[in-house]
């Protein structure tokens, strides 16, 4: 079995697809591995076999390779992050630093993963940290009905400057409390 042949069908997008790692994802380590100094396959694979060990607790966290459609290319990560019995989760997005079209490749697997969380999951909220010099991302979060619900000043290094960190957050109609 190949990595093509754990594309789920529910986390399939026009651009990209979400599938779950694998062993020969320690070869793209710059691509999905955020770490101070660019990772390499040995620091690649000691994170996949911490994340995805016998003693690790995938349920509540769990690491999906951010696959390019078009040439099978792995352009970042997303870690699904829950501590209280998947009721509410975390994004965390890597994304590899390089491509100029990193933005627009978040901005579609964040669509992808609040629709497969927060619509066919049912979780009650879906939270997602953006920089806010992500344009891209921004627009789909709010195309999807996440809503900013805090601005952190300053939060992200970038070249050159700081970024703004938005908290984006889903919420699931179906759980609100109409009388609160």
């Amino acid at each position: 079995m190949g990595a093509e042949d754990l594309r789920p069908a529910y986390l399939r997008g026009p651009r990209v697809h979400l599938r779950s790692m694998v062993a020969d994802d320690k070869e793209r380590a710059a691509a999905w591995l955020d770490a101070p100094f660019l990772a390499n396959a040995a620091a690649a694979e000691k994170t996949l076999k911490d994340e995805h060990g016998a003693g690790s607790d995938t349920r509540s966290r769990r690491r999906l390779a951010i696959v390019r459609t078009e040439d099978g290319e792995v352009a970042g990560s997303v870690q699904v992050v829950s501590h209280d019995g998947h009721r509410t989760c975390w994004l965390d997005f890597e994304m590899a630093p390089w491509p100029p079209d990193a933005d627009a490749v978040r901005a579609e697997a964040l669509r992808l993963l609040v629709h497969w969380l927060r619509d066919e999951t049912e979780l009650m909220v879906v939270t997602v940290e953006v920089g806010a010099d992500e344009p891209e991302t921004i627009a789909s979060a709010e195309a999807v009905g996440m809503v900013r619900s805090a601005r952190l000043r300053e939060w992200f290094g970038r070249p050159g400057g700081r970024a703004d960190c938005l908290v984006y957050q889903a919420l699931n109609p179906r759980w609100e409390v109409r009388d609160a």
